[in-house]
């Protein structure tokens, strides 16, 4: 089944590559054009160089939101990791004591008292 996934996205990763090459070859996205930002106008470039500049941009900036979320989630399960195995010794330890203190020593839940008559 996973080789079925891979086989799958490197199909649709060639399909997709496969037009965006065909579309940028075409004549229109050859013309040169300027940008305009704000106030000030770029010089002119090919109309495919914008897209795929912007392309880029996307991936990087994704690549960084997802490397942030990955290095703070990591940095989350350490410390959850930490407590746990904090909170098993613990328990750990509790019960050996408890398994090492007699039965007539223990007592009912804290509160209750035996002559509540």
């Amino acid at each position: 089944m996973t080789l079925i996934k891979w086989v799958m996205v490197f199909v649709c990763a060639f399909c997709v590559a496969f037009v965006i090459i065909v579309t940028f070859s075409q004549e229109p996205f050859k013309q040169h054009v300027p940008a305009m930002l704000f106030t000030y106008q770029t010089v002119a470039f090919p109309i495919y160089l914008y897209v795929a500049a912007a392309l880029c941009l996307g991936l990087i900036i994704g690549f960084g939101v997802a490397l942030y979320q990955f290095i703070t989630l990591k940095t989350a399960l350490y410390k959850k990791s930490k407590s746990i195995k904090e909170l098993e010794e613990k328990i750990a330890i509790l019960e050996h004591t408890s398994s090492s203190a007699p039965l007539a020593a223990v007592s009912g839940p804290p509160g209750l008292s035996s002559d509540y008559e």
